[in-house]
């Protein structure tokens, strides 16, 4: 039984996420961290001859950066980044290692910030992080025999080797098109690898995070009638889920203002992150824009994408819209199976 360990630079991985989106065709991608150990052991064993069983993943880290003395703004988008470690940590046990970022004040999204502002946020200590973690077990006696690196960076070249110098084998997953030449190349002339680099282009089915409808029970304690209801959304262990009759009259509860601070308190439950309404307002950008078809994308801070046509734009001209503008629109149909949501009245955003 190889034990394994797998060493994720987080950053690298989120950057190189719209090229995973390109080439499965959709708007947007997604890994599933809770599949991407399994399909790693996987093709780990397929190169040991062991199969999937003779490969124990004993340990995944993940080393990223989070955004610090940003716009309060980002409020609520720095909280689902949070919220992201959170579950990687509780629900799959990465070990996570985050670094703070200063935006000195900033929106956190270039996009969102003036265009005269020439302000670039540093990442510091994240590849620094990663590579002495990754030191450190390889000099344990019995640690680990085989470090994964799902990296492309080419300033990993000398840890690589060096764990590799020190007893341990590496494995390479990567990213064909944000993969150096050096941990790329097939002969190891840098000698960073033991096997063949296991591509992410090649997994983009089994690796997608996916959003199959499920069946749950709603734990509103104001539900009426049968508990059962069918969602895409996926809950966290042990997290309350609520139909979206409970969750539409919970937000008309609100808007009408019948709710006041003592009154929630009798209420211990509220809208799913990321399961919004439909005819739900909410704010985005717009993503991407097919000037020829005449559709475009518009994406919510946590990364949902919406599709929407020239003829759901409201005081807003298509041929003038720009990728990356603020807008607001409506919820016309929601995400499902891994496809977009459709959004209509898209409007100028602040």
């Amino acid at each position: 039984m190889y034990k394994v360990m797998i060493f994720i630079d987080g950053t690298w991985l989120y950057r190189t996420l719209p090229r995973l989106a390109e080439q499965s065709g959709k708007s947007e991608f997604k890994i599933d961290y809770g599949v991407l150990p399994r399909v790693v052991a996987r093709e780990l064993g397929e190169r040991l001859g062991v199969g999937q069983e003779g490969v124990d993943v004993v340990r995944n880290h993940i080393f990223a950066s989070l955004p610090t003395n940003y716009d309060a703004m980002d409020e609520s988008l720095i909280t689902r980044q949070n919220e992201f470690y959170k579950l990687l940590r509780e629900d799959y046990h990465y070990e996570t290692e985050l670094f703070n970022i200063d935006f000195r004040g900033r929106r956190v999204r270039h996009s969102d910030r003036s265009p005269e502002d020439n302000f670039h946020p540093r990442e510091k200590c994240v590849d620094i992080a990663l590579a002495s973690k990754m030191l450190y077990q390889a000099a344990m006696p019995f640690g680990m025999d085989i470090a994964v690196a799902v990296l492309g960076d080419r300033d990993f070249t000398p840890v690589l080797k060096t764990v590799r110098q020190l007893g341990k084998r590496v494995a390479l997953v990567s990213v064909r098109s944000s993969c150096a030449q050096e941990l790329a190349d097939a002969e190891d002339r840098e000698g960073v690898k033991d096997y063949d680099v296991i591509w992410m282009d090649d997994l983009i089915e089994e690796l997608e995070l996916r959003y199959e409808p499920q069946w749950l029970e709603c734990q509103s304690p104001d539900h009426d009638g049968d508990r059962a209801f069918q969602t895409t959304y996926r809950p966290r262990r042990g997290e309350p889920v609520y139909c979206d009759a409970c969750r539409q009259a919970y937000a008309q509860r609100r808007s009408n203002g019948i709710y006041t601070e003592e009154s929630e308190e009798q209420y211990d439950y509220g809208p799913q992150a990321g399961m919004p309404v439909i005819g739900e307002t909410l704010n985005g950008v717009v993503e991407f824009k097919k000037e020829e078809k005449g559709y475009g994308f518009v994406t919510t801070d946590d990364g949902v994408s919406f599709f929407f046509h020239l003829s759901d734009l409201e005081d807003l001209d298509f041929e003038e819209l720009i990728e990356g503008q603020p807008v607001l629109f409506e919820v016309k149909t929601l995400p499902t199976g891994g496809k977009a949501g459709a959004a209509e009245n898209v409007r100028p955003g602040e």
